[in-house]
This record gives structure tokens, C-alpha cells and sequence, in this order.
């Protein structure tokens, strides 16, 4: 462990510690900040989706405002500002200048600004997520969290998270996580009816996911770090690489199917094309391009991942899951999810459905906020956030065994030290990238047979 790295894990500790001990944690607010019951909230990374969730959480609850912001660059954050007026009305924003912060601490300054019973809505990059949400679950006020996926991109960051959630339940911190899809009225009502029998025995699942790439935008002018955080899917330590965060929504919801989680896996991938390639062959992000990872359960079964992010190629985006009676379509990705008979899913003249849900289609980015906030109004317990933490690692698990080609047992990742952010506490904006490069200067990508388990 780096001298950064340390004095960030004894940071974080001291901080741990002190709000175990504090004995108001067991106080759960009967009321809201505000006279007027207003709940206020706190919007921390004010990107392409933040400004979706920010609008969710506000629709959520008519009575709140955005009372402060924070995001790594001023500008952005004096543009989601006037974002939400334009779209919500003035009336709902009270966040003046000193209460709109830049740079990588902003965060602190924003969270400062809210009382007991408000909300703050984590969007920063994923990276970012551990100590941000500590921050608001170890905060000597009660602020609720709502924090999108992954959890984070490493597992000592994953456990970080873990330990302060710890002190999130103990306070009664009502925790909305950003799995959406668990909240899709037709996608739950068919991991019921599967776990209820109408597939049978499952037997094995699939995860697909297979598109165009993430294509990188540079900005003259920026440094490297601030390119990273602008360009956050092209990047490890921003977003947990490919798997971890594009794919941990069917990850997750297979997962459920299975009623368990993995043990170990195995698989290989990487970049086969560059999509920036000019001739000069330097990698300029950390962009996988193809994956198969094979995930193993206890008891013998099977989640297969396939994903592949190559133009002009053939597209799909689903979860699967066979069974002893049919197979299913499912998850992230499918509209319109059913139970059909045998095994041909993709043979749309010849397939035959033997199961549909009833539920309406509903917006699932809103129904998760709306849920979020009427648990906090009703002072109803809601945390999230163990079965995120479980789909992240598994997804962490997933990415190490493509990234290495071994076979990896759950175990063995989950005491990995690997930090892909070591010095996370004390980056700024004008801080190095935390990002491996190589001598060539190009940024480091997993080689099956090369990498090792760290």
C-alpha cells in the first residue's frame, strides 16, 4: 500500500470509527428539514446521467428543491443549475453560486449544505462512489442517499462502501441504489414467475450485451485526468472498465433468477480493434472491445457473459435463462420480457410464449426514486445496497478472470488489494491521472496469460 493509499485507508477509518461511536446514530428523524416539509437535495456529478436522475428524484417528490451542486468542473456545475430550472421551474431551485462547487471535494462542501431528512444523489464516476457515499453516511446529520451503479470500480473501494453502509443502517438512512432494472414492473414479475416455478429447475443463464463502441471525445486543452473524467466509459478507474459497468444490470439480474450469486469464473478477452486507430496504433483508453467470462455457482450451475463493442456488427442486449419447462428473455435491454417453450429464443416465426407478465410498462430510472422517496417520507427502513455490492463484485469477479484468463475463485478477488485509485482521497483536478500507462505511454489493458491476480 502507497503512503497515499494509507493515509487515505486511515482517513477513512478514523472517520468510520467516530460515527460508530457516536450515540445520536440510532435517531431516525420524524421530520424534514424545512418549516414547509421541503426535503432539499444535493446533486454530486452533474454528467449525462446525473441530469437524468436529478430530474427522477425531483418528479419523485413535488416538494423539493436542488439546494446545492458539486461536479469536477465549474462549468458544468453553473450549467446543471440552470438545467434544472429550465426544466423544473425556477420555484424548485434555491442554489445560489456559494452553494455550487467544483473540483474532486466539492462533493463535502454540497453534502455540508443539507439538514436532517434530505437527499443527496451520487453521479459521479463510478470511482468516486466510495468515498462519496461515506462521506454522506458517516455525516454527523442524517442525509439519505441515493447512489448510482456500480458500487465501485475495486474491491477495497467495494469494501469501504460496505463499512460505511454499516453506518448508514444503524443511522435508519433510507439508501436507493440505481439498479433500475430491479424496479421494472414486467422484468420483476418474471424473476418471480421463474423463481416460483413457471421455468422449472433453472439451469443456466446468459448475459449479452453486444454494440458499437464508447467513442473517446479528447479536449484540447484538458490534462489527461480531466480527459478521463469527461470521457468516464473509456476508462478503469473511472467506471470499472466494460463488464463492471455496462453489463452489471443483467449480471444482477440473472443473479436473481439464480437466487445466489457466483464462486468463481473464468474467461479471456480484451481489444482485438481500435476504433481510434490512425495508423499509429497508440491506446488511448482502456476500452475493451470483446469478453466471454463463464461464472460457476456452488452447486455446479452456469451464468454464461458474452459482450463485444465492434462496429458494423450484429447487436444484442438481454439477459437469458433456461430452464427444465422454457426459457426466458429478460433483463436490461428487453421491453417485453416472456417465458418461452424450449430453447429458441431467437427464432421469432417458430417460438412459442407460454408465460407473459401483466404488470404495465413503467419507467424504471423513475419508479426507483419514486420508491426512494416515499420510503423517506413514510420513515420506512430502504437500503439497497447489499445486493449491489454483491452484483458489483460479481461483476469485479467477472473482469479479473477475463482480464487475467485463470480460473478465479470469489474468494481470492474479494482479498484482492488491487486499488485502481490509490490516492482517491487527495485527487483534484489538477492532481496526475491515477490511470496505468505503460513505457510507451499507452494506457494499460488486461492481457489473458499476462495479468495476474493482485
Amino acid at each position: 500500500m502507497s503512503k497515499v493509499s494509507r493515509r487515505s485507508f486511515l482517513k477513512s477509518s478514523s472517520i468510520l470509527a467516530a460515527a460508530v461511536a457516536a450515540p445520536e446514530l440510532t435517531a431516525v428523524p420524524r421530520v424534514h428539514a424545512g418549516e414547509d416539509n421541503t426535503i432539499k437535495i444535493a446533486w454530486v456529478g452533474c454528467g449525462s446521467r446525473g441530469s437524468g436522475a436529478i430530474q427522477q428524484a425531483m418528479n419523485a417528490d413535488k416538494n423539493t428543491k436542488l439546494y446545492a451542486v458539486a461536479d469536477a468542473f465549474e462549468h458544468r456545475a453553473k450549467n446543471a443549475v440552470q438545467m434544472v430550472k429550465d426544466t423544473q421551474g425556477e420555484d424548485r431551485v434555491d442554489c445560489p453560486p456559494e452553494r455550487t462547487f467544483h473540483d474532486l471535494n466539492g462533493f463535502k462542501q454540497a453534502i455540508d449544505c443539507l439538514d436532517d431528512g434530505d437527499v443527496v444523489v451520487l453521479t459521479t464516476p463510478q470511482g468516486f462512489r466510495p468515498p462519496t457515499f461515506e462521506y454522506a453516511a458517516t455525516h454527523k446529520k442524517h442525509i439519505n442517499i441515493f447512489a448510482e451503479k456500480p458500487l465501485g470500480v475495486d474491491i477495497p473501494g467495494l469494501k469501504r462502501l460496505q463499512k460505511a453502509n454499516e453506518v448508514a443502517k444503524q443511522k435508519g438512512i433510507q439508501v436507493g441504489i440505481g439498479l433500475n432494472n430491479r424496479h421494472y414492473f414486467r422484468t420483476e414479475e418474471t424473476v418471480n414467475a421463474i423463481r416460483d416455478g413457471k421455468l422449472g429447475d433453472v439451469l443456466t443463464t446468459w448475459v449479452y450485451r453486444l454494440q458499437g463502441p464508447h467513442i473517446l471525445n479528447l479536449h484540447e486543452g484538458y490534462t489527461d485526468l480531466q480527459n478521463e473524467i469527461s470521457n468516464i466509459f473509456c476508462f478503469d478507474w473511472t467506471s470499472g472498465g466494460f463488464i463492471v459497468d455496462a453489463l452489471i444490470h443483467n449480471i444482477d439480474i440473472c443473479c436473481w433468477c439464480m437466487d445466489d450469486y457466483p464462486v468463481a469464473a473464468f474467461g479471456s478477452g480484451g481489444r482485438l480493434v481500435d476504433p481510434h486507430d490512425k495508423g499509429m496504433r497508440r491506446m488511448q483508453d482502456q476500452l475493451i472491445d470483446c469478453g466471454a467470462i463463464e461464472y460457476i455457482f456452488k452447486d455446479g450451475r452456469r451464468m454464461n457473459l458474452h459482450t463485444r463493442t465492434v462496429p458494423n456488427c450484429w447487436g444484442m442486449f438481454q439477459a437469458n435463462v433456461q430452464g427444465t419447462k422454457g426459457c426466458a428473455q429478460l433483463g436490461e435491454g428487453v421491453g417485453d420480457p416472456a417465458i418461452y417453450e424450449g430453447c429458441d429464443m431467437r427464432n421469432t416465426e417458430a417460438r412459442k410464449v407460454i408465460w407473459k407478465p401483466e404488470s404495465p410498462s413503467n419507467d424504471s430510472y423513475q419508479t426507483e426514486h419514486d420508491l426512494l422517496f416515499k420510503a423517506i417520507r413514510n420513515n420506512d427502513p430502504w437500503n439497497e445496497v447489499e445486493y449491489a455490492i454483491n452484483a458489483t463484485k460479481t461483476a469485479i469477479l467477472g473482469r479479473t478472470a477475463m482480464e487475467t484468463g485463470d480460473y478465479i475463485k470469489m474468494d481470492d478477488v474479494w482479498n484482492s488489494t488491487r486499488e485502481l485509485v490509490p490516492n482517491i482521497d487527495d485527487l483534484r483536478l489538477d492532481s496526475p491521472s491515477p490511470a496505468e500507462r505503460d513505457v510507451n505511454g499507452n494506457y494499460w489493458i488486461g492481457q489473458p496469460g499476462v495479468t495476474k491476480l493482485s
